[in-house]
């Protein structure tokens, strides 16, 4: 049996519309203005498919980094978030779950 996998990627958007299953990888980049989204899955391409049904059409996805740790993941995707606000004010689709914004 294999050890999961955590994987730390951000969402931005495009002009017009991406591959359906097309996912980039650029490990150990941080934050960036064009993020519109930073999250944590461990299945990448599950988890794009996903997120283009519900923040469009035009968003793409760019694995940025890689646990074996749940909770190193989620302090490295908390601390991006944090990062982007500072740097550049709330992602646009930022804090759907657990922050009250809808």
């Amino acid at each position: 049996m294999s050890e999961m996998k955590y994987f730390i990627y951000k969402l931005a958007r495009q002009d017009g519309q991406t591959d359906w299953h097309h996912l980039d990888v650029a490990m150990n980049t941080g934050v960036d203005a064009h993020a519109v989204y930073y999250g944590l899955t461990g299945n990448p391409q599950k988890r794009l498919s996903q997120h283009r049904t519900s923040k469009g059409h035009d968003i793409s996805m760019t694995v940025i980094d890689e646990f074996e740790n749940c909770w190193e993941a989620l302090e490295k995707e908390a601390h991006l978030v944090a990062e982007h606000y500072r740097q550049f004010g709330a992602p646009e689709c930022q804090g759907m779950a657990n922050t009250g914004r809808a």
